[in-house]
């Protein structure tokens, strides 16, 4: 046989091959029968199971929510904490009050602007949007009762965004500075240090609805403060770490006034409540994450455990919205887990502590109980409150109902002076201010112009 007769009778069988093979795969494949199995194991199978109804239920589980409880008070003229919600008070009848009239508003030859200068973004965005409210709500009542005796002036609340910066806060008040307005009601105790030496310069009158620093009760400025200083919280604080037991507090706080000024006062009561302070890491308020700072806590609360044994250890954290950030992080830490924390008035009430991470974590280290200046329980709080519950679906914190005050302060001061002069009002609204009951309760100052004394609501998180 010669080559290539060779070649072709190979390429005839490759040929063949390739075709039988082409003609089988093109066959219907037999599929076996399934093994029978008992109705309590269903059939082994690789295809996508339909979803049975154990499985939807799942999927549609819903996830805890989480809401902020009052589960107490302090009681500053006694000293000791009780159970319960406070009692409802009247004030004596020669006292001012708000006046709520059914009159719908009318001009007046004179505006007086109010500067309601309010973190409406970033981390405290949720309690500036109610002190905003709640001022908005004082506005229609005020111009409301103005109208009725015939009043020369309105007011008019204009509202600004500081985000809780006090930079920005002070830029905000100069903007409105330059149009004429010498009245302004703000928030933070960063943003009152910043504003204070441009409004005492400027003889601008400043009320802030929640700056607690002691740093900043200076007698004769141009701020007054709603809210009574960090010396009254303090002891509010340790009273409540003395009845739970607690040996030793291992703090993280905010490194600004506010922060500084509640460690310093937890460290000058804690030896006569009978435990004691470790500081454990402060923080800038600005960053995003604080890693570096819970480590430092986590590595100190083990001290103090090996010292003392869990039950008798707590963590203080003072702080704002980043708190949430916090928690998170501390929820990776067995010995953070492991202690009761505790809280101060920047965080109480905060919505960015109920999200399911940051309040999971709260609840299970007891709460995260915390206390908060006390509004008197009265039909002033309940107006403000009914207006920021159907407007907003929120239990206002209790500077909301300062926010309120501080517009009827203002206007019963010019009506009092006769004047909006504000070196006048500066004179005037302490004298004011000693005669007033409002939606926040008694507002008598002190002579640095803080609010002389209050008691303090006692809340935690829990599930909804």
């Amino acid at each position: 046989m010669n080559k290539t007769v060779g070649i072709g009778i190979a390429l005839v069988i490759i040929v063949a091959v390739v075709a039988a093979l082409l003609f089988l795969s093109t066959q219907p494949q037999q599929t076996p029968t399934p093994t029978r199995t008992s109705p309590t194991q269903p059939p082994a199978t690789t295809s996508t199971p339909t979803p049975s109804a154990t499985t939807t239920q799942t999927t549609t589980t819903v996830a805890p929510t989480y809401k902020w409880q009052l589960i107490g008070m302090y009681i500053a003229a006694e000293d000791k904490v009780v159970k319960g919600q406070p009692p409802v008070q009247q004030p004596p009848p020669d006292y001012l009050t708000p006046v709520i009239v059914d009159v719908k508003p009318t001009e007046a030859p004179t505006v007086v602007e109010i500067g309601v200068l309010q973190p409406l973004s970033g981390r405290l965005a949720s309690l500036g949007q109610l002190a905003a409210a709640a001022a908005t709500l004082a506005e229609q009542d005020v111009n409301a009762y103005l109208t009725k005796i015939n009043a020369t002036f309105r007011i008019r609340v204009v509202t600004a965004d500081t985000a809780a910066d006090p930079t920005k806060a002070l830029d905000q008040m100069k903007a409105l500075h330059s149009r004429g307005v010498k009245f302004y009601i703000v928030r933070t105790s960063g943003e009152v240090r910043t504003m204070k030496p441009y409004a005492d310069e400027n003889k601008l009158i400043v009320i802030s609805v929640s700056s607690t620093a002691p740093a900043l009760a200076i007698p004769g400025d141009y701020v007054f403060r709603l809210p009574p200083d960090d010396t009254k919280q303090v002891k509010a604080i340790s009273k409540i770490l003395q009845d739970a037991g607690v040996k030793a507090v291992v703090v993280i706080w905010r490194n600004d006034d506010w922060g500084n000024g509640l460690v310093k006062g937890l460290e000058a009561v804690a030896q006569s409540r009978g435990f004691e302070v470790i500081r454990a890491a402060t923080y800038d308020p600005q960053k995003g994450e604080f890693s570096t700072e819970v480590s430092v806590l986590a590595q100190k609360v083990r001290e103090a455990i090996a010292k003392y044994g869990a039950d008798k250890v707590a963590v203080a954290a003072f702080g704002f919205a980043e708190l949430q950030t916090i928690f998170i992080t501390a929820a990776k830490y067995e010995e953070l887990k492991q202690v009761k924390w505790y809280g101060a008035d920047g965080s109480t009430g905060l919505s960015e502590l109920l999200v399911p991470d940051a309040a999971q974590f709260a609840v299970q280290v007891g709460g995260f109980v915390s206390p908060k200046f006390a509004p008197a329980r009265s039909p002033y709080y309940d107006r403000v409150r009914d207006y920021i519950l159907k407007n907003y679906n929120r239990e206002p914190d209790s500077y909301a109902y300062n926010a309120y005050d501080a517009v009827w302060l203002i206007a019963y001061s010019i009506l009092q002076a006769g004047t909006a002069d504000s070196q006048k009002i500066h004179d005037t609204l302490p004298t004011v201010a000693a005669k007033y009951f409002g939606a926040s309760g008694y507002t008598k100052l002190n002579e640095a112009g803080d609010r002389e004394s209050a008691d303090y609501e006692i809340w935690a998180i829990v599930k909804s």
